[in-house]
This record gives structure tokens, sequence and C-alpha cells, in this order.
């Protein structure tokens, strides 16, 4: 998922056409891939389309050199461009 030069690598599960969609978000200093089994249990059914990203500097996502680039508001900004691609 590309936007502004930062690409976020993103985990997936269920059906894109689901009729419900959850995003699942990781903390420090873990990734996406804690979400997995999580999002596999509530996907089963085909009802929900879920996505986990690796936030940048995490597993696949880009990683910018600039300390500045980890910002709050830069990270908010991903999670909004995810979101407008999900929903």
């Amino acid at each position: 998922m590309p936007h502004d030069g930062i690409t976020l690598a993103c985990r997936r599960a269920g059906p894109a056409d689901a009729p419900r969609r959850a995003v699942f978000l990781h903390g420090f200093p873990e990734a996406a891939f804690v979400w997995d089994g999580v999002m596999a249990a509530l996907a089963a059914d085909g009802g929900l389309y879920a996505v986990a990203p690796n936030q940048r500097g995490y597993a696949g996502s880009s990683a910018p050199a600039e300390v500045s680039a980890y910002r709050a508001k830069y990270l908010v900004a991903d999670l909004v461009a995810l979101l407008d691609v999900v929903a």
C-alpha cells in the first residue's frame, strides 16, 4: 500500500469483498504477524476482510532514514491512507 513514497507491507485474511472490514495495528516492537491467528479466526466465515499493516520501519515496509519520519503525524497519515484503500 504505497502513499507519499511510503509502502506498507500488509498481511490479509478473508475475502476482499466481505461485508465487514477490520484493521489491526501492532505495537512496539512487534509486527503485523502477531495478528495472524486473530485475523484468521475472525475471517473464517468469509464475513470479514482483515488487514494488518507493518508500520514504517517494520518487516518489509518502507524504513525512512530520518528519525523525524517516524513522528506520530506520519504514522497517522499512513493509517489514513490505508483506510482509504481498505474502506
